[in-house]
């Protein structure tokens, strides 16, 4: 991962170059279309995949957001960029990489996801016993593996990150609300 992760910030840094050099000459709202469509687009592909890399491969990835975020603002390199991302309604990389993994297991758990995806989650048995755990029936259950790139892996970092939401954001009714609840409870409050 940590190759495609170097490819990644090299087109993105390409692309940040360029739009350097033109930004004087387009307003921010410009700026801001051109960004998305050509960085937020590159690190948004297939970021599902990049779920539990490491923590170093994350913050390469965030310092171009970043980067990105100060270039629509026109801000030096030593502004914070928490509040510009903020301001954005952007979330940060991490949380992003699991705003997309959680999709796709809410789309497997209600069954609009490819059978193929359906088949990697399970949802939670308590056993025989009458638990409090077994009341809400959209918990999943979490394989064990004896590797850390099986940790890695969609049917054990899904549903470890579906277990962790609230019970109501898990039980949303339809996508829209699902994705809205879930981007609220992801964003940053700082």
């Amino acid at each position: 991962m940590s190759d495609y992760v170097s490819s990644l910030c090299k087109s993105v840094n390409f692309h940040l170059r360029n739009l350097r050099r033109i930004r004087r000459f387009i307003d921010q709202s410009t700026c801001a279309h051109a960004v998305r469509s050509l960085i937020l687009s590159r690190l948004d592909y297939c970021n599902s995949l990049l779920a539990g890399i490491s923590q170093s491969d994350v913050q390469r990835l965030q310092s171009l957001q970043n980067c990105a975020a100060r270039l629509i603002y026109q801000a030096d390199r030593y502004t914070p960029s928490s509040p510009l991302l903020r301001e954005l309604h952007w979330l940060p990389v991490q949380q992003r990489i699991h705003f997309k993994v959680l999709l796709q297991v809410y789309n497997s758990f209600y069954r609009l996801s490819p059978v193929y995806l359906q088949d990697l989650i399970a949802k939670y048995n308590p056993g025989r016993r009458n638990l409090r755990s077994g009341n809400g029936n959209t918990r999943l259950a979490i394989p064990s593996t004896r590797r850390s790139a099986g940790d890695r892996s969609f049917g054990v970092i899904g549903p470890r990150l579906w277990n962790a939401l609230p019970s109501h954001i898990r039980a949303a009714p339809n996508m829209q609300c699902f994705k809205k609840l879930l981007k609220t409870h992801l964003f940053p409050i700082e």
